[in-house]
């Protein structure tokens, strides 16, 4: 029944008197707007409550808003545990900056995604300023500034830059296809090359280029593979022709 009670053979239900579509398919009377609406979330997907979102007909925005002030209250009471343990056993802060640094950097990150799902690129700048910012945080936790100044944060950067150039040029594509998996594969042969030069760079105070170029010549020839299928084969010859379909 639209209450949820199985009835089988009854001629109604007992809790919502609706008679049995059973014994008369036509018995159902229209559905009010308001169960409407609960249908079509219900056909929509999963809701972060659950059933209790369908019974009371949330909203994708306000189930991310529930979502969102859940999560800030369960990290304000965790964060406010863990101080005060500090604080108790320590008599300062010492240990409990680390998981408290860790909690604020995913609330922000939750923060950009469910409280700014129709604001994409100030969540996104949200968020790419929170990873090197957390780096530093840490850094200056650990009283070892130079690990995260002189490594981390550029790493930090620099992907998030390679990431953002990726995004770009597979927006800017017109026909996309395998051309997307030659951006993809170069995007990460520059990754891996920027990654050795960070690292030789810290640790040695120059550039000793290895894994990284194997890695590229590797990628290289795929990505440019990729690139003419797509340019060539895919848009100007007749695929069946090509493999005798």
């Amino acid at each position: 029944m639209r209450c949820g009670v199985e009835i089988g053979n009854a001629r109604a239900c007992p809790l919502c008197g609706i008679k049995n579509p059973a014994n008369n398919p036509k018995s159902f009377p229209p559905l009010l707007e308001s169960e409407k609406a609960c249908v079509e979330n219900e056909e929509g997907g999963a809701n972060f409550l659950g059933d209790v979102a369908k019974s009371v007909n949330i909203t994708p925005d306000e189930g991310r808003k529930i979502a969102w002030e859940v999560l800030t209250v369960a990290f304000v009471i965790a964060i406010a545990i863990l101080l005060s343990i500090n604080l108790l056993i320590s008599g300062g802060l010492s240990w409990s900056l680390y998981p408290v640094s860790s909690f604020l950097f995913i609330w922000i990150c939750a923060t950009a995604l469910l409280a700014l799902p129709h604001r994409k690129k100030l969540g996104f700048c949200l968020i790419a300023i929170a990873v090197p910012a957390y780096l530093v945080a840490l850094g200056l936790i650990t009283r070892n500034f130079s690990w995260a100044w002189r490594l981390a944060l550029p790493i930090a950067i620099f992907t998030e830059l390679n990431a953002a150039a990726l995004a770009l040029a597979i927006g800017l594509l017109k026909r996309k296809g395998l051309n997307v998996f030659a951006c993809v594969f170069a995007a990460i042969a520059l990754e891996c090359i920027g990654l050795e030069i960070f690292i030789d760079l810290f640790l040695f105070g120059g550039i000793r280029l290895g894994w990284s170029t194997i890695t590229a010549i590797a990628l290289g020839p795929i990505s440019g593979f990729l690139l003419y299928l797509h340019v060539r084969v895919v848009k100007t010859t007749n695929l069946r022709r090509l493999f005798k379909l």
